[in-house]
């Protein structure tokens, strides 16, 4: 049969996670059961979604299922590329039986929202299941751009579960990266034994005289506390330097925050960067991601009827 519509997906997903118990379940491996369950042939599998050549709509759709789980709280990814279903989704399948709706899922989200989270947007467009009230409510572009914020906040999300995956150095070199990507000047990574507290540096000026230095925490959980940002400003002026950034997975406690802002008050500046903006400044810069989709929204030319042809 043709690739169901996306709320056809949500159960399968998950019970798919649930038959995988603790070891937890590949997206492979999603793809290759859900297809069985929902009788998909091999080339009905290979459709394109959209208009790409390469992404096929199966694929995409257990993906998207996958993410909506998550955000629901019925799934959690243990590691990267790997899905295990959480004590709430086991609940979940106990207490509903029968498909599971997309709008199931944002109030299961909105109910785990706390105030400083994003909003929960409306059901996706290509869904193809939304009522002609619910769309005629919002104007087409309102609609692409809910749709590419929340793509761009579940990208975020996957981006900080990878980087939490890699090694300390890789990290190191993964931010000077990012600082020469967004145009500070040349980069190197200078961290390791005997680093003083410094892991990499960018020159802002071909003769090195202007520079910024880097200091790259690789938590996976808590938070940078405010004797890590003296330790840091110790260090810059070990070098004789002004200027640093402090980049981490995690996030900055208040204390911290507080800390880097008094410093800048004075003869130097720090500069914080927590995961939620790392993964941000990675998805504007093009560092670790790729374009899958692209669309063009045209409208009409007044100017070209306007004039005389």
């Amino acid at each position: 049969m043709a690739v169901p519509n996306q709320s056809a997906f949500y159960r399968p997903v998950l019970e798919i996670a649930a038959e995988a118990a603790d070891r937890g379940v590949s997206r492979q491996e999603i793809i290759e059961a859900a297809a069985i369950r929902l009788d998909v042939s091999e080339s009905d599998r290979q459709e394109a979604f959209g208009g790409s050549g390469t992404v096929k709509k199966f694929g995409y759709r257990v993906d998207s299922a996958a993410r909506q789980l998550e955000a629901a709280g019925l799934l959690s990814r243990p590691e990267r590329g790997r899905f295990q279903i959480t004590a709430q989704g086991r609940h979940f399948l106990d207490q509903h039986t029968g498909p599971i709706e997309r709008q199931q899922l944002v109030q299961l989200e909105r109910e785990l929202q706390t105030e400083d989270t994003r909003e929960s947007i409306i059901p996706d467009a290509y869904d193809g299941e939304e009522t002609v009230e619910e769309i005629a409510e919002i104007a087409p572009e309102e609609i692409m751009n809910q749709a590419n914020r929340r793509l761009r906040d579940e990208l975020a999300s996957d981006l900080l579960v990878s980087i939490r995956s890699i090694s300390p150095d890789s990290f190191e070199r993964l931010v000077v990266a990012l600082l020469v990507k967004m145009g500070y000047g040349q980069g190197e990574r200078v961290g390791g034994s005997g680093d003083r507290g410094i892991d990499g540096i960018i020159n802002q000026d071909a003769l090195g005289l202007e520079k910024v230095y880097i200091q790259a925490k690789l938590y996976t959980a808590g938070s940078v506390g405010e004797p890590d940002i003296r330790n840091f400003s110790g260090s810059l002026d070990a070098q004789g330097a002004t200027k640093g950034v402090f980049i981490t997975t995690s996030t900055f406690s208040g204390t911290a925050r507080q800390t880097a802002q008094n410093i800048s008050a004075g003869n130097k500046f720090i500069r914080l960067i927590d995961g939620n903006e790392l993964a941000r400044l990675m998805i504007d810069h093009g560092v670790g991601v790729i374009t899958e989709l692209t669309y063009e929204v045209k409208r009409l030319d007044e100017n070209y009827f306007a004039e005389e042809i």
